[in-house]
């Protein structure tokens, strides 16, 4: 079969050329062209109100069974009339440096496991478990002092539990491994939304519980975490955990969720190696906004120096047009002057105003040759138009 030819620019279609391919050949050979997925061309059809082959069309078609076509509706208000569909960008290719980076890193934790006990924490982790017992004890004390107020009594804080201890442990694991690779942990509460620092830049990550939907009464999805109030309510424990990259990595987002096969502690090393993998590609997502950024004000220096240059010119062509109609004018007032001339050759030298009509003349001639444009000459009028800037 030939190759479909895919279009990797955007391509711009109207209602009824996209009614027409549909229903030529099936949608996902036609989503293929387009260069995006069946679903979503089949999206771009409902915004436009396109009717396409319901399932199945194309195989009864072909074994001569008797099927349906749908009309082209005609378009309402909100439906718009042509649209442009862009190819889905193809994901990016793995980054040389990030690949190096991440394996380098999983060697370096391959030894490192799940603690099985509370000994052996990470000093981060080990401060939560501080923290917890603080907050329990505080929360003891406000009781106590509060016992005689039976209008309101605090709630006291549990202990922690299978699941929160086992969290920690995983947690404690990752900050020791992405430690020994040479990240940085920035911050770490224990809700487990933790960022690290990987070269210069912050990466956050989420080592938490993996909820699900329970049916059970609200007290009882509660019971699984000393910290339901760090969770959403209606949601319980699935008795797995989930570590995913929330920072954006250039279209990847990994994440690791575990499984009764197998558990975060036989990920680490590829977890850790993601982690740190990251620096990599963040400073390649730097270095190209850097370069597009700089590509955008190369830009807007070429525009702003191409309207520049516009101005300049529109203005001295202005310039000249003025100088024509300064021509024109001249011409017009020394013929009127010498029908002037004539004039006073027959009335004489008579009195007008402040001065004699000789003198009124005169003025008049010398007001009248100072528009001429061309009296210093073609290289004076252009000098002159020469001198015109985006300012004056």
């Amino acid at each position: 079969m030939a190759d479909i030819p895919v279009h990797k620019e955007p391509r711009h279609v109207s209602r009824d050329e996209l009614f027409a391919l549909v229903w030529q050949r099936p949608m996902s050979r036609l989503a293929e062209e387009f260069g995006i997925s069946g679903n979503g061309l089949a999206k771009i059809c409902d915004r436009m109100d396109v009717p396409y082959p319901p399932r199945g069309y194309w195989a009864k078609r072909e074994v001569g069974k008797p099927v349906v076509a749908f009309k082209l509706p005609p378009r309402r208000d909100g439906i718009p009339q042509v649209t442009d569909i862009y190819p889905t960008p193809a994901k990016p290719a793995p980054l040389q440096e990030a690949e190096r980076s991440a394996t380098a890193a999983a060697a370096k934790v391959e030894a490192i496991g799940v603690p099985d006990g509370l000994d052996d924490l990470h000093p981060r982790v080990k401060a939560w478990l501080a923290e917890h017992k603080k907050q329990q004890k505080e929360c003891e004390q406000e009781s106590r002092r509060r016992r005689h107020e039976s209008w309101w009594t605090p709630r006291l804080l549990p202990d922690l539990t299978i699941r929160d201890l086992y969290r920690f442990r995983v947690t404690s694991a990752i900050f020791t491994g992405v430690e020994k690779a040479g990240g940085r942990i920035e911050q770490s509460p224990m809700t487990g939304k933790v960022t690290f620092k990987i070269a210069s830049h912050l990466v956050e990550c989420s080592i938490v519980e993996k909820l699900v939907k329970s049916l059970k009464p609200r007290d009882e999805t509660r019971t699984w975490t000393a910290y339901p109030d760090h969770h959403q309510s209606g949601l319980g424990s699935s008795g797995f955990l989930r570590v995913s990259i929330t920072t954006y990595l250039d279209g990847r987002q990994p994440q690791w969720i575990e499984s009764q096969k197998t558990k975060i502690g036989d990920l680490l090393p590829e977890i850790v190696g993601t982690i740190m993998a990251a620096g990599p590609i963040l400073d390649q997502q730097k270095r190209e906004r850097e370069e597009r950024e700089k590509r955008h004000r190369e830009e807007e220096a070429r525009r702003y120096e191409a309207r520049r240059l516009r101005e300049i010119d529109d203005k001295r062509w202005n310039k000249l047009r003025e100088l024509a109609a300064d021509l024109e004018q001249r011409d017009r007032l020394l013929v009127l002057l010498a029908e002037v001339e004539k004039r006073a050759f027959d009335e004489g030298d008579v009195s007008v105003g402040d001065r004699n009509l000789s003198d009124w003349i005169a003025w008049a001639k010398e007001r009248a040759e100072a528009l001429d444009p061309l009296r210093r000459g073609a290289a004076g009028m252009f000098n002159e138009i020469a001198r015109i800037t985006q300012w004056s």
